[in-house]
């Protein structure tokens, strides 16, 4: 099977005879097509297609990649695919057989094991999308278990390190989001990876590690006493360092990367579908918009440690901090809403993912990319709901009518893809 840009296979009204070709087929130039844009990072993706055509037809990764391509041609088809109708869950069945089969033959982990248990994990992040379950995990945490024993292959091959830095980087978001210390084991991991490029997205990782083990310690401060001032004073000084480095982390950037803020000229039907505040931002791709949207959520839980110190300490400079913090998470939550029209265009309901039809904010008369029209159909939806759930527990934290908005987009998202994602993430 070949990756061939001009042409992505339409989604079918009825099953074709070679449905699993078919819907690889689909998987493979709608969701892993290569990019061309420069500076471009896809994590774990990027490998999974040369891994595949090596692999053998035994491979667990082969039964997990049609999982994957089965639910999304489904979700497309419009049939949810935790139905019982659902062609891919027989699958995904199959391919946590297949891994613990093969496990338990004690053979080599191979990189194909690797990508099978992020593969099974991303149709997990599919079915928790579309309503059945919240994305708890658990095969990202038998990744990282699996990297630890990983024994008799070269650690430092490109698939393998990439692979790594995918797995860390999951861990890592899910101990940001449920409040948790990042694993001790995890942490060792930077000496495996020390001849990979220094990407923006290991450089924020990195700030974010300490920033989730910061969250715990703050985490103490329940109640004021005259004990916890001199924790607080302390975690507080560790937060101001962190927050100059993220702020810092901004300016070493691509140059594209820096997206680009419309005012005029912005379609009325995008408008209409969803604008905040009459602005909108247009991005270099989907990836470095959930990046810098990942980002945004870094600061503001940086400035949420920042405001839990400040109210077990007496300074002089206070209030103005207080204030600051404030700022900082209203301008990171506007940033996320501003890149709302970049990820859903003009689109209201279902559409086909490959529809050109579909409006989006440019600028001045520059087309929107082809590639643009497929990936933000293929992720955007899924990328804006985990920015939105947590921009949601801030409540009353955010100004007057926002969180309804984001509500709004939240209803708009599920209306798009049919889906009913689940926020529980614990």
């Amino acid at each position: 099977m070949e990756l061939t840009r001009p042409h992505t296979p339409n989604v079918p009204r009825v099953l074709p005879q070679d449905y699993e070709n078919y819907a690889l087929s689909f998987y493979f130039n709608s969701y892993l097509l290569p990019s061309t844009l420069p500076n471009h990072q896809r994590g774990f993706l990027g490998y999974v297609y040369p891994v595949w055509t090596r692999a053998s037809h035994l491979s667990p990764l082969r039964v997990a990649v049609n999982a994957v391509a089965q639910a999304l041609l489904e979700a497309w088809s419009f049939i949810n695919p935790n139905s019982a109708l659902s062609l891919a869950r027989s699958h995904y069945a199959q391919g946590i057989v297949a891994v613990r089969r093969h496990l338990q033959n004690a053979k080599d982990i191979d990189d194909d094991i690797l990508l099978a248990t992020l593969m099974l994990d991303m149709y997990d992040g599919i079915m928790s999308f579309c309503g059945a379950r919240p994305h708890k995990g658990p095969h990202v945490r038998g990744s990282a278990a699996l990297i630890e024993n990983r024994r008799g292959l070269h650690v430092n091959s490109t698939t393998f390190q990439g692979t790594l830095l995918a797995v860390r980087s999951r861990i890592v978001g899910d101990a940001l989001n449920k409040g948790e210390s990042v694993p001790i084991n995890v942490l060792t991991w930077a000496t495996s990876t020390q001849t990979s490029p220094r990407t923006p997205e290991i450089e924020l990782e990195a700030i974010n590690v300490e920033l989730a083990n910061l969250q715990v310690s703050a985490s103490g401060l329940q109640t004021y006493s005259p004990e916890t001032a001199p924790s607080a004073s302390k975690l507080l000084a560790q937060a101001i360092e962190l927050d100059q480095r993220l702020v810092g982390w901004t300016a070493t950037i691509p140059d594209e990367w820096i997206p680009t803020c419309i005012w005029d000229d912005i379609p009325w039907s995008v408008h209409d579908a969803g604008l905040y505040q009459n602005h909108c931002t247009i991005h270099h791709s989907i990836w470095t918009a959930e990046t810098l949207n990942g980002h945004c959520c870094s600061r503001i839980k940086l400035q949420l440690v920042t405001l839990a110190c400040l109210d077990h300490l007496i300074l002089p400079m206070s209030e103005i901090m207080r204030v600051n913090a404030h700022t900082a998470i209203q301008d990171s939550a506007d940033a996320i809403c501003a890149s709302v029209p970049y990820h859903l265009g003009d689109r209201i309901e279902p559409r086909r993912i490959d529809d050109k039809t579909v409006q989006y904010p440019r600028i001045g008369e520059r087309a929107t990319p082809d590639e643009h029209y497929l990936t933000a159909a293929a992720y955007g939806g899924m990328f804006l709901t985990k920015r939105f759930m947590e921009l949601l527990k801030l409540g009353p934290i955010l100004r007057a009518g926002q969180q309804q908005w984001i509500l709004g987009q939240v209803e708009r998202i599920k209306s798009i893809y049919l889906a009913k994602p689940t926020c529980d993430n614990s």
